[in-house]
């Protein structure tokens, strides 16, 4: 690995935005705790290149489970999120999560996107590397899955740009993470994605949300990192579900000619009680 320049970047995940509403019994206000996070990463010296938010943006449907909520239903949270996002001094990109809905997505985030229910994929090179996004919704479902078509997409693009060491963002985990009710639902043609990775020896590293906490896994040269969300965290210490109203997260990346380190950093958040 050689990079032209050395930068930062920033993976924040799993914002869950739902205008009008709070979370849990604790009420925690997922927008105060993104804001939050933003404060901390406007500060950050030297400022980072840019951030991948890595999906679960929005999810007025944890509001109310009982039935699905529609397009125009998500757009004020969508909007919310937009409005919080600009307070960013650096650019984002955005990967699609289980809860978000992607036509009101495309509607209020203005992609771009053949149209409003296509998958949302992207791909850029900065620093002499290269980023992929890829987008493992699949609507009404809590585990994820990249299609066929996206998967040529994925080969075609990897294959164009040969030689450059490449990171790939998906919200979904293909590997286990050791929590049994979160590896229930993970990337379920992982192993086809994986596959596909491996074609190509540029790409080494996998980023993923989902899952609320921080971990590592390596595997034959690629590693997988996962990162905190922005809200609320999941237990490192249960198999069953048990999530923590906090503290906020994000983790950051620095490149620097053959080296990429990574930490994770969290906000302290005053107030937070139990869920």
């Amino acid at each position: 690995m050689s990079t032209t320049a050395d930068f930062s970047f920033i993976h924040f995940t799993d914002t869950h935005i739902m205008a009008g509403g709070t979370y849990g019994s604790s009420h925690l206000d997922t927008a105060a705790t993104l804001r939050q996070v933003v404060g901390v990463l406007n500060a950050l010296e030297p400022r980072p290149a840019f951030a991948v938010v890595g999906g679960d943006l929005c999810s007025p449907d944890l509001l109310d489970r009982s039935r699905t909520l529609t397009a125009e239903e998500y757009e004020p949270s969508y909007r919310f999120l937009r409005e919080i996002l600009d307070e960013l001094a650096f650019p984002t990109h955005l990967l699609l999560g289980n809860h978000d809905h992607r036509v009101a997505f495309h509607r209020v985030m203005a992609t771009g996107g053949p149209s409003n229910d296509a998958p949302h994929r992207w791909s850029f090179a900065y620093g002499g590397c290269r980023f992929v996004g890829l987008d493992s919704h699949v609507p009404g479902q809590a585990w994820g899955e990249v299609g066929a078509d996206q998967l040529a997409w994925l080969r075609a693009e990897l294959a164009t740009y040969r030689g450059q060491p490449t990171f790939v963002f998906v919200h979904h985990h293909p590997w286990p993470v050791g929590v049994a009710w979160m590896d229930a639902m993970p990337l379920r043609n992982g192993d086809d994605v994986v596959a596909a990775l491996r074609d190509f020896p540029d790409v080494r590293w996998l980023v993923c949300g989902h899952v609320h906490l921080d971990g590592e896994v390596q595997r034959d040269g690629l590693t997988m990192w996962t990162s905190p969300s922005t809200c609320f965290q999941v237990s490192k210490l249960s198999q069953t579900r048990k999530i923590f109203p906090g503290p906020p997260g994000f983790r950051l990346f620095t490149v620097g000619g053959d080296t990429v380190r990574t930490r994770v950093l969290h906000v302290p958040a005053e107030g937070l009680a139990a869920m």
